[in-house]
């Protein structure tokens, strides 16, 4: 008889059935986006700057730069580097109320809570399969044991019939048979 360790079968179930491994995936992925959106409750701070030449002109290139205003030629301005600029800044965006925040927020943990509860009624129908096998298991080998123990039965009735007919010389041909 082979006897299983309820726990280590179960534990190994569960590990090893594809559509538990997939919706553990589901609920890790809902995690996350529930995560990623209790982000959108923060206020949202923005660092940024630029630097750059600049080039003013009536024309791009001139080809002749003798006796020309200063702001004629583009291309000459700008290889000068008169004319440069630079910006830096902080930008902080939060809104009032964060209602789409919230809402985002509220949606994640419903829908991790709908895949959480999926993946226990998977994880329940597992062990509840698992705990039919096992049973299905245990009523075949007793019935096994039992047809065993009728064959070993019937031969030693076989041989107790036959020892008779060697004795006597007759036997019911039916008991025989059945035997």
């Amino acid at each position: 008889k082979v006897i299983f360790d309820w726990r280590q079968i179960v534990q190994e179930a569960l590990a090893r059935r594809a559509e538990i491994r997939k919706q553990s995936l589901q609920v890790k992925r809902r995690e996350l986006e529930l995560l990623a959106s209790r982000n959108f409750l923060l206020p949202e701070v923005d660092a940024f700057g630029r630097y750059r030449w600049r080039g003013f002109g009536e024309d791009l290139l001139a080809t002749d730069r003798e006796g020309r205003p200063r702001f004629d030629n583009a291309y000459m301005d700008l290889t000068s580097g008169d004319f440069q600029e630079w910006q830096l800044g902080v930008e902080v965006v939060m809104p009032f109320g964060y209602r789409q925040a919230h809402a985002a927020v509220r949606q994640s943990q419903l829908q991790l809570a709908r895949e959480r509860a999926v993946l226990k009624e998977q994880e329940r129908q597992v062990v509840h399969d698992l705990s039919n096998a096992l049973a299905d298991i245990t009523r075949a080998y007793q019935i096994s044991q039992t047809a065993f123990n009728r064959r070993i039965a019937a031969k030693k009735q076989l041989a107790v019939l036959n020892e008779r007919e060697e004795i006597t010389g007759n036997v019911d041909l039916n008991t025989l048979l059945d035997a």
